[in-house]
Order: structure tokens, then C-alpha cells, then sequence
């Protein structure tokens, strides 16, 4: 069982997050902005509030450091099924699509520096290293779970419950890949670039292009694959240690 002071700390951060974004849902419909990067300005003071708790505490390195010594050729290879992924995404809203290139670079910007990095480091940092005090398997499974809840809020903005139950269900499965890349050493940096890149390509591309049902389960088989591989390579890892600590 979790402990109480562990699951309200958790909690706290899961309603953190929600707060966050209902008070952005609450700017957006007020403001109606025009541009996308001023859709989530609602979200920047919980971004500066991270980025200095991390430099009060000196908690940069913790998280954005390599726990597991690769090298870069290996890592590539290790990290491929992320890049075929966006690859697979970008091929399929056939490219990018903006206004000019001053507004795709703020859109990128405002994806990494903002909900990339507050929702990066708040479900595979912060939560997913409280939970990692009970076992890894538990953490990887409630970070994504609560990562997955938290995009159900995306039925306030009027989407429909169909798309909603399989965005979740898509970010469960993200949210599997990315905290299985933590606890099998990477960076959460690894996690903000590919966290924002999707992002980026979803928020790029034409309307029409998203509606490929063949694409979304592609991508979701290829996800479910890699996290499976990620899962198998951290059980067979935490095995030989305990194997070698006896």
C-alpha cells in the first residue's frame, strides 16, 4: 500500500496541474487568443514556479543528467522508436504548417518551455520519483495513469467523448514509454524534446490530416511495442542487480 503522506503528496501535485490548466481554460475563453502560443500563457507562472524551485534546490543535474552510460550512437538506437514515431507523424500531416516561421519557432518554444516541461517534470519528475520510494513498476503505472487523467480535462474545451476516451488512453501509453525512458536511466530532457515535437507536429498540421485512423493506431501499436521493450529491459536489469547484490 502507498503510504498517506506519500499519496497527498502526489495528489497534491495531480490537483496542482488540474488547477493549472482550468485556470488557463478559464484565460482562453475569457481572451479568446488569437495565436497558439497565447493559448497557454496561463500556464507560464507554474512553469517559472518549477524552473525555480529546481534552482533553489539545485535539483537541475537530478533530473536532467543520464543515470545510464551510453554511447551517442548507441543511445540513437536506443531512442530510434521515438524517432520513428515523429517521423511517421510528420510524414502523415505531410509536413509542417504555419503562418510564417516566426510563429512555428514560438509555437516550438512555448511547447518545450512550458507544457513540455510542466508536465514533463511534474508526472516523470516529481511524481514518478515519489512514487520510484514504493517500486518502479507502481510508479511507471500511477504516474501515467494520473499523466492519462489529466488530459480527460480536454472535454471541457468541447471535445468529444469518443476522441477524448482514445487521447487518453493514447497518453497512457505515452505516458508508459516516457517514464519506463526515466527509470531505464535517460534524462528527462530526452522526455521534454519528444513530449514537445509531438505536440508541435499535432498543433502544425493541417486539420484534416489528423483524422487518419490508420495512422493513430500505427502509432499506438508502436508505442505499446516499445514500452513493452522498455518494461521486459528494466525487469531483466533490476533482476541481475539483485542478482549480483546477492
Amino acid at each position: 500500500m502507498i503510504k498517506s503522506k506519500l499519496l497527498w503528496k502526489v495528489s497534491g501535485l495531480e490537483i496542482l496541474v488540474i488547477f493549472w490548466f482550468v485556470v488557463n481554460g478559464a484565460y482562453v475563453s475569457i481572451t479568446h487568443p488569437t495565436t497558439h502560443y497565447l493559448q497557454f500563457l496561463g500556464i507560464v507562472p507554474l512553469a517559472i514556479g518549477i524552473a525555480f524551485y529546481l534552482t533553489k534546490t539545485k535539483k537541475w543535474p537530478h533530473f536532467f543528467s543520464f543515470q545510464q552510460n551510453m554511447s551517442f550512437k548507441t543511445r540513437i538506437l536506443f531512442l530510434s522508436p521515438l524517432l520513428l514515431y515523429l517521423l511517421i507523424i510528420l510524414i502523415g500531416n505531410k509536413g509542417v504548417h504555419g503562418s510564417s516561421i516566426v510563429d512555428l519557432v514560438l509555437i516550438l518554444l512555448t511547447q518545450t518551455l512550458v507544457i513540455a516541461f510542466v508536465e514533463e517534470m511534474v508526472f516523470r519528475g516529481f511524481i514518478l520519483n515519489l512514487l520510484l520510494a514504493k517500486n518502479y513498476k507502481v510508479a511507471v503505472l500511477l504516474s501515467s495513469f494520473l499523466f492519462a487523467f489529466t488530459h480527460s480535462l480536454n472535454m471541457l474545451s468541447g471535445q468529444s467523448v469518443a476522441n477524448t476516451i482514445f487521447q487518453i488512453l493514447f497518453a497512457f501509453v505515452i505516458g508508459l514509454v516516457l517514464a519506463l525512458l526515466i527509470v531505464n536511466g535517460q534524462s528527462i530532457g530526452v522526455t521534454i524534446v519528444f513530449h514537445s515535437l509531438n505536440n508541435f507536429l499535432q498543433f502544425t498540421s493541417p486539420v484534416e490530416a489528423n483524422d487518419s485512423l490508420l495512422i493513430n493506431y500505427t502509432l499506438l501499436l508502436l508505442l505499446s511495442g516499445y514500452a513493452l521493450y522498455l518494461w521486459n529491459r528494466k525487469s531483466t536489469l533490476s533482476v541481475s542487480h539483485h542478482q549480483v547484490s546477492g
